[in-house]
Formats: C-alpha cells, structure tokens, sequence
C-alpha cells in the first residue's frame, strides 16, 4: 500500500490539492490524508501517519509518500507504483524527484546544478498548457533532496524519525534537507527517481528558510564538506 500524507492549511489551499486528492482516490492501492492548520509540518505528517496506522495497521514494508499540496503528478499510476516501490530495497532511504549530490557552501542544494552534482526533474506552473520544464540532472544517488515529494518505506520512516530537530525550531522550513540528510548519514542511500510532477511553487523562500538554512549549515559544520557523492559513479536506480 501507498499512502499519500500531505499537510496543508484550510484557508489557502493551492489549485493542485483536489486534483493530488483525485489522483490517489482513483486507485485502490492508493490512500491520501491532508493535515490542515498543523503547528509544524512534523506534527503534521505525524498526524496523518497516525491516522493511517490506527485505521489500517501501516506495514513496515509500506510506503509514504510525503509531499507538498501544490502539486499535480503527471506520471501514470504505474510508472508511480514502478518507481516508489524501489524504497523498499535494502538501505534505501528516501526516493524524491530532485536533489544534489552534495550541499554546496550557500546552503541551497538546486545550485548544486552549477557543478553538474544536481539532479532530477520537475515541471513548474499551474497548468500543463503553462508550465515550464526545470531540469537538474539524471536521476540517480542523492545527500539531500527537495520536499515537494519524499517517498519511504515506513520502517525507514521510523527508523530516521519525522520529529522536529532541537537544532532547526522553524517547524516548516529544511525539514527535508534535515530528513534526507540525516538518512544519508545514518548509512542510507537517497535517490531522484523519474516521477513527473508539476509544482505550483514559484521557489520563493520565506523569511524562517534562511534562518532554518543557517542553523541546519552550523549544526553540520563538520559533516558537510565530506558528504559529497561522485556524481558519475552515483548515476541510475538502486
């Protein structure tokens, strides 16, 4: 099974999020919960993860997909279900649709494509006659990846922890480079997988971005400049 746990807020709900409900309610082995108005995007999930577990006794080898509201997939269901099923191979970690191969010095892990360390795939914009193609690499091994769309399995989930950091305290901001991180260096591999999405979001970062930015670059001061991986070695699916 696949459950979708998106977190949201009741009065600004993007276009996308009925269509993302639709798309997983028209599939059997799909499942979709929306936290709405959640203090952080930690609670959040967690509520969601809760909801599934205590209706359906989420299996360890189940999968959670993590993602934001203001996106459509584009994919078809079986290319979906093709590639999300990967996070259930040994020391996979989180599967995501773009992501680097390292953390460049700024923090800000998409300018890792200066470099040609960046990868994956997304579609930005607010209909398909609109959208405009965003392009940072092959798919392949990640250190970190963007949030828009986050899969693992549940035992992983568990393992890693969606709690919030002491160290971070902005509740919404690099949660998903704190995640991915930490299941890189806890000896998982992460990996871009070609899922096409569209994502609504211009990309613009709030205000507690910057400040979750400088603290997660402090707090792993001495980690970041070894955790690079060599991109054409790292290419492909695990």
């Amino acid at each position: 099974m696949i459950y979708f746990s998106i977190c949201s807020r009741k009065n600004k709900q993007p276009k996308s999020l009925q269509k993302l409900i639709d798309y997983c309610k028209k599939y059997s082995n799909l499942d979709v919960k929306v936290s709405y108005d959640a203090t952080s995007i930690y609670e959040g999930h967690n509520q969601n993860i809760s909801f599934f577990n205590n209706l359906k006794n989420i299996n360890d080898e189940d999968i959670i997909v993590m993602c934001h509201d203001d996106l459509q997939i584009i994919s078809h269901i079986d290319d979906l279900v093709k590639y999300v099923n990967y996070a259930r191979k040994p020391g996979v970690g989180f599967l995501g649709v773009a992501g680097s191969c390292l953390m460049p010095p700024d923090g800000a892990w998409w300018n890792a494509r200066h470099s040609r360390n960046a990868r994956g795939f997304v579609f930005q914009g607010v209909s398909k006659e609109t959208m405009t193609p965003n392009y940072f690499g092959n798919s392949g091994a990640t250190v970190v990846m963007d949030g828009c769309f986050l899969a693992a399995t549940y035992d992983t989930i568990k393992k890693v922890g969606i709690n919030e950091p002491a160290y971070l305290k902005t509740g919404w901001d690099f949660y998903d480079i704190h995640l991915t991180y930490k299941a890189y260096l806890d000896g998982y591999t992460n990996y871009t997988v070609p899922i096409i999405i569209m994502h609504e979001s211009s990309g613009q970062m709030r205000e507690g971005w910057y400040a979750a930015r400088k603290r997660f670059m402090a707090h792993h001061a001495s980690t970041i400049p070894y955790s690079k991986l060599i991109v054409d070695k790292t290419n492909g699916l695990p």
